[in-house]
Formats: structure tokens, sequence, C-alpha cells
């Protein structure tokens, strides 16, 4: 079964394996292959869950090697949708074991300290294809954001990005029914046109797009001229995706296309949070 792990870490593998069957549901497993094509890197283990993404398993004497560093880069890089976790050996002395973990974390490494059959988790994989979604500046924001941006973040890191994506349009949904309240209130809007109605509306409760919708036909932009309609159209232009539900994809070539643009939606939603809190604070919403 294992050609190039030493004999004394297999049992190890055979541990990890029967852990992830149990608690994972991972029960097809290959050894020691080559789990992407162009990627010259066989761990111990691999096994495909039920929406294609890959788990590998990398059977070593401590928590975390240098070796891994190249393969994890490049997954980021083209977007591969794999989880990687280091299997080590609880009883052995782990003379770095701290600075183990901490190189573990910066790449995303999952770790499963294995002693005896026992199998603890000591830190869980990270989506590698997630991992290289751009980093949020929190300290740009104002820190009414920074909670709802560190949790937006470690979300889709932690392989939920639609949901995550929906924690930041929830902050873009907020603020801009603040300003559109703000502005109908201040007496921000244009002059009623002869004949026109003036809109009948519940800005804090009606449909989200046809708030926005309302504002860019309604506001004064002569009165609000840090606030532009292109901003508000950006803003009309999500509201589409504020409802979607997250469907698993069932391939790994569907989960590759559903990551690549959640990971747009989520670093273009991140910047139309912050030029949309950058244009309202003349309106102190």
């Amino acid at each position: 079964m294992y050609r190039h792990l030493p004999e004394h870490l297999r049992p190890i593998a055979d541990n990890a394996i029967r852990f992830y069957k149990k608690d994972r549901g991972l029960t097809r497993w290959a050894v020691e292959q080559q789990f992407e094509t162009d990627i010259e890197f066989r761990p111990t283990l691999q096994a495909v869950t039920s929406h294609g993404e890959v788990v590998c398993i990398e059977v070593l004497e401590r928590p975390y090697s240098s070796t891994l560093d190249a393969p994890v880069f490049e997954c980021m890089k083209k977007g591969v949708p794999v989880r990687f976790y280091v299997a080590f050996p609880g009883d052995l002395q782990q003379p770095d074991y701290q600075g183990d973990l901490r190189r573990a974390d910066a790449n995303g490494i999952g770790v499963a300290e294995v002693t005896g059959k026992s199998v603890r988790i000591v830190r869980e994989a990270v989506s590698l294809a997630l991992l290289g979604v751009r980093r949020i500046d929190r300290s740009s924001f104002p820190p009414k954001y920074r909670p709802s941006l560190a949790e937006a973040e470690t979300t889709f890191r932690g392989g939920s990005p639609s949901k995550a994506c929906s924690i930041i349009y929830d902050e873009i949904e907020a603020l801009s029914r603040a300003i559109a309240a703000k502005t109908q209130t201040k007496g921000l809007w244009r002059t009623l046109r002869k004949g026109e109605k003036a809109p009948r509306m519940d800005l804090a409760n009606g449909a989200w797009a046809k708030v926005i919708g309302v504002l860019i036909d309604h506001m004064d932009y002569k009165k609000v001229p840090n606030l532009p309609k292109s901003l508000l159209a950006r803003i009309l232009g999500i509201t589409g995706h504020r409802n979607e539900s997250g469907h698993k994809p069932k391939t790994k070539a569907a989960l590759i296309k559903r990551n690549t643009e959640l990971r747009t939606r989520f670093e273009n939603a991140v910047d139309l949070l912050s030029d949309l809190i950058r244009a309202s604070r003349s309106l102190h919403v």
C-alpha cells in the first residue's frame, strides 16, 4: 500500500484514514499519488469530497515541513480546491512545535496529532483556493465595521465564500438604506417634476433594489456631490447577488468556477463598502 512512507509512520496514516472516514465521511483514499496533473507533489493520502474538493494528508514526523511550501503556493496561485493536513505522531518530542504550528497556520495547513488510535485535530485546514483572497485592511475602515469585516474574512477563508459575501452585502445594504433615509429627511432630493408624485417607499424595509432605484432617480447630486450616481449604480448592480442561495458545486470544475466568481464578488464588495463609507461621510450616517 505504502511505497515511500517510512515503516514507523504507517500506523499514523492508517489511523488518520480511520478517523477521516468516521468523522468526515471520506471513504475512498488514494495513496502516494499526484493529486493535480501540473503540480509535482504526491501526498501520503488523498480523498475527494462529495462536492469535488480534494483533502490531502501528508504524514510527517512533525506538524509542518518546508516541503509543503511549493505545492501550497501552486494551489493558491492556480485556485485548486484542496485542503492540506499534516498528520504526525503525538508521542514524539517536538523541538519546535509552536513554530511548526505557526508556519502551518500561515499556509492554511491543518494539523492532526495521532497518538495510538486517537486523533486530535489541532487546527483545521483552509481551502487553498480561497486562501489567496485579498486581505482586508480593516484599519482603513471605521471601528464599527471591523468586527463584521473580520467575520467575513474568516468565513471566506474557512470555506463559506457565499456566506462571507452576504456579511459584506448586509453592511452595504444597511448603509445605503441609511443614506436614502438621511437624504430624504434632510431635503437632499430633487424637486418633483410637474405632475410627478413623490415616491411612496418604506426606505427601511422595502425591497433593497427598489430603494436604491428611488435614490438614484430622486437624489439631488448637486447637493450631495461626493455621492455620484455611478456609485449608487454599483450598489444596484449587487442587489441581485444579495439573496442568491449558495448551491454546493457537484464537480471540481464547478467548484473552481464558483470560488473564482465569489472571490471576485467578495473583493469587489469590500471595495464598494469602503467607497460608500467615504462618499457618505458628510451625511454622518
